[in-house]
């Protein structure tokens, strides 16, 4: 229930912002956003992109699951050996059959600075029983200004310094 008084929060407020609403309200919201983010940080698992590079080096198996919207995957992505793209607010309609993620399974979500994810997380190991279940901490910002590899249409590549 929480989650959806969120998510309500959230459409009410890009509604304003698209009709130029209320900036005192925008602000609230956005506020009551950026707390939820937080307060899924602090009980969800993060991983840095360190711990991530290593988990690929030693063929760790686990889900690597992009949280951003399809736009911001096309510019660029992390990949794994296994790897699925879906947005946050498709994650838990599309647990268990769809996106084939198993209770016992080992996910990390990751998003642009670590906020999507982070709730992902949450909500998995909260409404949905998981265990295994982390957050990549910076997201793929922080993945990019340590300097590892991203993929696009293009090919591979990474950015320099």
């Amino acid at each position: 229930m929480k989650l959806l008084k969120v998510f309500l929060l959230l459409v009410v407020a890009v509604s304003l912002n698209a009709a130029g609403g209320d900036k005192a309200l925008k602000k609230e919201l956005m506020g009551k956003w950026k707390a939820y983010a937080k307060s899924a940080q602090s009980v969800t698992k993060g991983i840095s992109d360190k711990e991530l590079i290593k988990w690929m080096d030693e063929d760790k198996e686990f889900v690597l699951v992009d949280v951003r919207e399809p736009k911001e995957v096309a510019a660029g992505a992390i990949m794994a050996l296994e790897w699925k793209a879906i947005p946050r607010g498709m994650v838990a309609p599309m647990v268990g059959k769809a996106l084939a993620l198993k209770p016992t399974d080992t996910i990390v979500f990751y998003c642009k600075l670590g906020a999507r994810s982070a709730m992902a997380a949450k909500e998995l190991q909260e409404v949905y029983g998981y265990k295994n279940v982390y957050y990549l901490k910076g997201g793929i910002m922080g993945w990019i200004k340590n300097g590892h590899e991203i993929h696009n249409l293009m090919g591979e590549f990474q950015i320099s310094k």
